[in-house]
């Protein structure tokens, strides 16, 4: 997986601008504009094999390819259509609570086929590359941002979501608290079996029921460093991931901070999904995140290194992830994925055996 920060070579400085807006990307390739409210971001650069000069990136790269939101012209008939999408990844909503949205990333499969299907049946156009980043992730849609739980991650929230798990794979990753999301791809690569089970099964806890584990009350219990049972740790970490995600994703549609929204883009230099907030509301997200207990140091613009993730908890992030459990490796997963009933194999959902 790619890290957070990143270097670019050559001689001469890369000056990135962002959008206003990711509903129409009409920039031309040769042109970007700059909104005077976004402020220049400095990303710290990465490890690489060339020893060439470096070239220090600073600010966002958004995607500059053309394109147009295909609905744009269109009433959605049903205005829950971008709920339905992104809290549950579906538009046939019935009465089975199942989560396949956002909450695994704004790219996770259920997303997109549903954007694809809801994209042709609104306009006709059958468009097997759009992505959330096409139709600017709905932040401007009403319906989704009134419907959606105000959560932040300096209120009681932070419970489930066991910051100290969350942290491990952000700094694990070089992802930036709050800033960036923990991508789908992570998702299927360290929980095959919970995210597979997920999206086909709509049952992620299937595996922890074979382990005889008691799952009434899962989520509010236990430190991740205070269990050595290997799937119940891959469980706080998974759901402590997810919780994450669907926290961000307040920010951006409940606009916390007055009446604009945080502006979330693809980034093209590393293609990941970053909020991009003015430079009010990153005052106010970092105020936010440094109040929760632990999280005084934290940087929402750099990504913590193992070495401070050490210095609050007395052990390396690796030393958490590390202890996965059989069925969430790759082997396991795949021992787990042959043993099903063909017509329960879906190769959409499990990428791992195929790269």
């Amino acid at each position: 997986m790619e890290n957070g920060s990143f270097k670019l070579i050559g001689s001469s400085i890369l000056v990135v601008a962002l959008l206003t807006s990711c509903t129409d990307v009409v920039t031309p390739e040769t042109e970007t504009a700059v909104p005077e409210s976004v402020p220049s971001i400095e990303a710290s650069v990465s490890e690489s094999e060339t020893t060439e000069e470096e070239t220090v990136y600073t600010g966002f790269s958004v995607e500059t390819e053309p394109h147009e939101n295909p609905l744009n012209e269109y009433t959605l008939e049903q205005p829950y259509d971008c709920y339905l999408i992104l809290f549950y990844g579906t538009l046939d909503y019935n009465d089975t609570y199942n989560e396949t949205g956002l909450e695994y990333g704004f790219d996770s499969p259920n997303c997109i086929a549903s954007l694809q299907e809801l994209v042709y049946a609104t306009s006709g156009e059958d468009n097997t590359s759009i992505t959330l980043s096409d139709v600017g992730y709905f932040q401007y849609v009403d319906t989704v941002r009134n419907e959606w739980a105000s959560y932040s991650f300096s209120d009681n929230q932070l419970e489930t979501i066991r910051i100290e798990a969350v942290r491990a794979v952000l700094a694990s990753e070089g992802l930036r608290f709050g800033i960036d999301e923990i991508p789908y791809s992570y998702f299927v690569e360290r929980f095959p079996r919970f995210t597979y089970d997920s999206f086909v099964f709509d049952k992620a806890n299937n595996y922890l029921a074979e382990d005889d584990q008691p799952i009434e009350g899962l989520d509010n219990l236990v430190h991740p460093q205070d269990t050595e049972n290997e799937i119940y740790l891959d469980w706080i970490i998974f759901t402590s991931c997810m919780n994450y995600n669907y926290i961000r994703s307040c920010y951006m549609f409940n606009r916390p901070y007055g009446e604009n929204i945080i502006l979330q883009v693809r980034d093209a230099a590393t293609g990941k999904n970053v909020l991009v907030p003015t430079e009010a509301q990153a005052e106010q997200l970092q105020e936010d995140i440094n109040s929760i207990p632990g999280c005084e140091n934290i940087d929402i613009f750099t990504p913590e290194t193992s070495e401070e993730f050490y210095a609050c908890y007395g052990y390396y992030p690796e030393n958490l992830l590390q202890m996965i459990s059989y069925g969430n490796t790759s082997e396991g997963f795949a021992e787990y994925y042959n043993s099903l009933p063909e017509d329960d194999q879906n190769e959409l959902y499990a990428p791992i055996l195929f790269e």
